[in-house]
């Protein structure tokens, strides 16, 4: 490892070793649903474009870079085929032939792509750049790549021994163990351009087990980050560079799709609505930018697609499901709503008017 490398490991190691600070009474008396949308803020516009997919198979974008590349899967007319893959603009998808069925989850701006795919039972995290596939050095066991930044450092986990699973973070052909944050088992999930990491740890609670978030500014002691009142977990998705994160919360015993959207501005956690009217359906936040806007989706169980896509700006919902600009574009409805970029480029998953899964890609009008 040079030396650069040495000096991110070595401000990971410290701050993987060091104690877990935060205040959760701060973040439970601060905590609060977002507020009505105000009709002074006008909703953005966008150009809508499908990005493609391989033998008229499914697409799918999960994350998107600082300059407008796409990546996430597409998948193939024979079993089990589906394969990481890189989207740009004017360009067909670009599919990464791992040795099994995979998915990319991260993309930066010189189009690095990072993500997972199957050997057997295990999974195997890796890096793509420029038609070359490196499988990324685990810590003993499978391993997942959630999220990369422009300076290629990468974020994610691997199993240390069969089911114990602690956070990851990569870079120069390296790994370096971030532990598990004092519980049973920890991931990454995500990373921005200061190198500032967000995941979450797993511990048990009256028999449950259940996710705490975890924050790690560069250089500082781990910040655990506990859920407020009336929640059991919190999971973090997305860091900005101002340290903001994006995530959802959730209930023990709820069922999976029962999660809440939340961001958190330093100490301040706003749940966010699904809706305009109301709290509005389950919902997940899944990204967020320098501008603190905001996507995921919220979970409609009668619709399809389920998960219907979600801008938050001002902690304000806008329906991107229904965006019209896409129903003039030919599109049924936009899905799940994956990424953001700091220019406000967006990306995720939806049907089109043949009720084809593909990825879409928003970019903001002037």
């Amino acid at each position: 490892m040079n030396l650069k490398a040495t000096a991110y490991s070595t401000a990971y190691f410290l701050a993987a070793a060091a104690l877990l600070h935060a205040s959760p009474a701060a973040l439970a008396a601060n905590s609060g649903d977002s507020p009505p949308v105000s009709a002074n803020l006008a909703r953005p516009t966008y150009t809508v474009h499908e990005l493609g997919s391989v033998e008229d198979g499914m697409s799918d974008a999960r994350s998107v870079s600082s300059n407008g590349k796409a990546a996430g899967y597409v998948t193939f007319n024979i079993d089990g085929s589906f394969r990481p893959a890189l989207f740009e603009l004017g360009k067909l998808p670009v599919p990464i032939y791992t040795d099994g069925p995979g998915k990319a989850t991260g993309v930066n701006a010189a189009g690095e792509v990072v993500g997972w795919y199957m050997q057997g039972a295990a999974t195997q995290a890796f890096r793509w750049k420029g038609n070359r596939l490196t499988p990324l050095p685990t810590l003993g066991g499978s391993s997942y790549a959630a999220a990369i930044n422009d300076r290629a450092e990468i974020v994610g986990w691997s199993e240390v021994s069969p089911g114990v699973v602690h956070a990851a973070y990569f870079y120069a052909g390296k790994v370096v163990d971030l532990g598990t944050w004092g519980g049973v088992s920890a991931q990454a999930t995500g990373i921005n351009e200061n190198g500032d990491i967000v995941g979450f740890r797993e511990v048990m609670r009256d028999g449950v087990l259940v996710r705490q978030g975890v924050r790690v500014l560069r250089g500082q002691a781990a910040q655990l980050l506990r859920p407020p009142a009336g929640f059991d977990a919190l999971v973090p998705q997305s860091i900005n560079k101002n340290g903001d994160v994006a995530g959802y919360l959730h209930k023990a015993g709820g069922l999976s799709f029962e999660t809440q959207a939340f961001t958190l501005v330093g100490t301040q956690l706003k749940r966010l609505r699904s809706d305009a009217c109301c709290n509005g359906s389950p919902s997940s936040a899944a990204a967020i930018n320098n501008a603190r806007q905001t996507v995921g989706h919220k979970f409609d169980a009668g619709g399809d697609p389920r998960q219907r896509g979600r801008l938050w700006r001002n902690a304000q919902p806008v329906a991107l499901d229904v965006l019209p600009e896409a129903a003039t574009a030919g599109w049924y409805a936009l899905g799940e709503t994956t990424a953001i970029n700091n220019r406000g480029v967006i990306v995720g998953v939806g049907q089109t008017g043949a009720r084809n899964v593909r990825a879409y890609m928003l970019v903001p009008k002037p």
